[in-house]
């Protein structure tokens, strides 16, 4: 029971930390609508879909037989999260914003699967709360849906709050695209420095 509420406090924390996709949200959420962001949030949830059975079977055993292998795929992640930052400053003082441009579906889901904070999440946190390896699958079936649920619910509050006051931070919407922009490459930068 206590391994459980952990991982349901590490989910919460995850989830309601600064990331790629809670920037996305909060981004397209500014630019538009709650209604308008939920494909992003449903995208990001597929991801972490997505990324637990990718995890949980082939990448987790070749991320872990080699150092290099990881060390590539967390530069890769990293460079295309640096990518959205690079895109957001660019299009920033355009009336055509990121967010209106393509936070979509499928942006959501490449920015949940190649966030390397889910890929450490699930290649070294995750497996610690596995509780019993006859029971594997069962277990990171369950931890997957906690993680995506509360992903979900925590997305979606944050969404709705800012549509509440979107009509006061659209007077700011050219810096508030440049923050934006900054905090993805910011975070890209990290994936490579650590």
């Amino acid at each position: 029971m206590e391994s459980q509420l952990a991982f349901l406090a590490v989910c919460l924390a995850s989830a309601a930390s600064p990331g790629p996709g809670g920037l996305a949200v909060v981004s397209n959420s500014i630019n538009h609508n709650l209604r308008r962001t939920l494909p992003v949030i449903f995208g990001i949830a597929t991801g972490l879909l997505l990324a637990s059975l990718l995890a949980n079977t082939w990448l987790l055993a070749v991320i872990h037989s080699s150092d290099r292998a990881f060390l590539v795929m967390t530069w890769l992640c990293s460079a295309y999260i640096a990518y959205l930052g690079a895109k957001a400053l660019y299009y920033a003082n355009r009336e055509m914003t990121i967010a209106a441009q393509g936070y979509g579906f499928k942006n959501g889901v490449l920015i949940s699967l190649l966030n390397p904070k889910t890929l450490v999440f699930f290649g070294a946190l995750f497996p610690m709360f596995i509780t019993n390896e006859a029971n594997f699958i069962r277990d990171a079936i369950v931890l997957t849906l906690e993680l995506v649920l509360i992903t979900l619910v925590i997305h979606i509050l944050v969404s709705s709050a800012i549509d509440k006051i979107s009509h006061i931070l659209k007077n700011h919407l050219v810096a508030i695209n440049r923050i934006t922009g900054v905090m993805f490459i910011a975070l890209g930068i990290s994936g490579f420095i650590f």
